[in-house]
């Protein structure tokens, strides 16, 4: 346990951190690279937290192949998992070096916000871990990199939003496909006006919730190399099994929403993206899904129908169909996409001929990635990110991107959960005339693991 250290208010201590956050932490002397490597006062200094399955068998080979990144801590509540990460680090970088390399490793994710040497972290963490180290970690001055979805609540996406836009820090929701050459290309087809005006958007996303190997519900002591009762964190507590941790926590409603959060957070953000829709929403949701009993341990649907409509007419519908895509339709054509990273189809394969003048490109990484399994480079997220951290700028997926758009999916679990139709204002970020569905935009947060608590673990001495 990081001790806790009297702080200043928020505000006077964002105020202090603001100048200090713009140059990034030169690299002890111990990291210096071979000729050709980028020089360490010009690394960008990263914590990972959270290094499960897409924490360290995506992000971090990111962070690794990226020159401007480097690794020098490392944590999770799984002792395994932690040393699966040290040791993908300290191999890479000990022969990148020609030395031994020696990175750290933590299981409470304070003690790596708390150090002083760390530029930038990468929340890798399970969903309902997300907000709360993204948090501190800015309040640390610290630049954040968070997977998606980006949050558990509304509520609390909110106030990561607002935080990180009055920090004066660079911040980047993990979303990959913003990078991703065919991604681009029908988004700015879309916003560019290729199809005409956009009427409707058809979203097809995966359904059913699966074992992913992970499909023991019996219940039984934590294994002795996990934290559970960290893991668990603001979730409220329940008994362990296997199937409720790690590969399949989604699939829980205590710790994320399911399919509709799980794949939402890529397909609704390319919807918001194409759509011109990414700082606001929906006006209106409807829908209905096949919930298992509330008390099961996979309780999220794994089956559902939704519609949506915006302020300027546009209207959505969502449902589980086995094979995610999107459909674009407008009055003068549609394209689409089915199947993950597929290649484009259109109503007129002129349309996908078009070549995108610099007056209707929408915002682009520097380095755009091609197609999965084309060959190209990967991990577009990450290099936009520490390029805004070194060179100034806005990522392509600040935080209130990354909340508007996981909203899309929570008020489409709030609607089927309730069993009606709501209607949605995105600048109040509340519903009408509905105090019940409003209850559920916020939850109650286990103590010690509260957002309330974050300033007391900051060590600003």
């Amino acid at each position: 346990m990081t001790a806790q250290h009297k702080t200043p208010r928020r505000r006077e201590f964002l105020k202090t951190i603001a100048a200090t956050v713009a140059v990034p932490t030169i690299v002890r002397s111990s990291a210096v690279g071979r000729a050709g490597t980028v020089a360490p006062s010009n690394r960008v200094t990263m914590g990972l937290i959270g290094c499960g399955g897409h924490g360290t068998g995506w992000n971090l080979d990111r962070m690794l192949e990226n020159p401007d990144q480097q690794v020098i801590a490392v944590c999770d509540v799984d002792a395994e998992h932690a040393a699966q990460a040290e040791s993908k680090v300290n191999q890479h970088y000990s022969k990148l070096f020609g030395r031994d390399y020696k990175c750290d490793v933590y299981h409470d994710f304070r003690e790596l916000i708390n150090r002083k040497d760390i530029d930038a972290v990468d929340v890798a963490t399970p969903d309902h871990w997300h907000v709360i180290p993204a948090l501190m970690a800015i309040r640390a001055g610290k630049h954040v990199i968070c997977e998606k979805p980006l949050s558990l609540t509304i509520g609390e996406g909110r106030m990561l939003a607002n935080e990180s836009k009055n920090s004066g820090l660079v911040f980047q929701t993990a979303s990959e496909n913003r990078s991703i050459d065919s991604y681009i290309k029908i988004c700015e087809l879309v916003h560019g006006g290729y199809i005409g005006q956009l009427e409707h958007v058809k979203v097809l996303l995966p359904k059913n919730n699966e074992g992913r190997g992970n499909e023991d519900f019996t219940i039984q002591n934590p294994p002795s190399q996990l934290d559970y009762e960290k893991w668990q964190g603001q979730a409220p507590v329940a008994p362990y099994c296997p199937a409720r941790v790690h590969n399949t926590f989604r699939w829980n409603l205590s710790y994320s929403g399911g399919r509709l959060t799980d794949w939402g957070a890529h397909l609704f953000d390319l919807v918001q993206w194409a759509s011109g829709h990414q700082e606001t929403g929906p006006v209106e949701v409807e829908g209905t899904g096949v919930f298992p009993p509330r008390d099961a341990v996979w309780n999220t649907a794994g089956e559902f129908d939704l519609h949506y409509r915006y302020q300027n007419g546009l209207t959505m519908h969502a449902w589980s169909e086995g094979t995610p895509g999107i459909k674009f339709e407008g009055t003068e054509g549609w394209v689409m996409f089915r199947g993950w990273r597929a290649p484009l189809t259109a109503s007129n394969p002129t349309i996908l001929d078009v070549e995108i003048p610099e007056s209707k490109r929408l915002h682009r990484p520097k380095t755009i990635c091609r197609r999965e399994g084309s060959g190209g480079p990967a991990g577009g997220e990450h290099l936009d990110f520490t390029g805004c951290i070194k060179n100034g700028g806005t990522t392509y997926a600040p935080a209130e991107i990354g909340h508007r758009t996981i909203s899309i999916s929570h008020i489409g679990n709030i609607s089927m959960r309730l069993g009606r139709k709501l209607r949605w204002d995105p600048e109040r970020e509340e519903f009408a005339d509905d105090a019940e569905a409003n209850a559920m935009l916020n939850r109650e947060q286990r103590e010690p693991w509260s957002i309330q608590n974050i300033d007391s673990w900051l060590n600003v001495g």
